[in-house]
């Protein structure tokens, strides 16, 4: 059932949240050429302050069935881009 307490709200949001703000950041360093360590502090910073924004859209709405199914299928399709940007690298 997908009444939420702060507890579904803080798991799903975390563990969801964290997929796709990592997945979107390993895409953007494929996409991005830049050194190494100016793409990991790039990272660091940007996939925290989407983490935090993604944590944020689930505490604030009603039902999180809505924000989880759209955060499943924006990370489906950013790690089909990772996998294909490994396959074509050649990982």
């Amino acid at each position: 059932m997908w009444f939420e307490s702060l507890w579904s709200k803080t798991f799903i949001g975390l563990f969801l949240g964290f997929f796709l703000s990592m997945s979107l950041f390993m895409n953007i360093g494929f996409i991005v050429p830049l050194a190494k360590d100016v793409f990991l502090f790039i990272a660091v910073i940007g996939g925290f302050t989407v983490w935090s924004a993604l944590i944020s859209w689930f505490y604030c709405v009603q039902s999180i069935k809505r924000p989880a199914l759209i955060c499943l299928a924006s990370f489906l399709v950013t790690a089909l881009i990772n996998a294909w940007f490994y396959i074509q690298e050649g990982v």
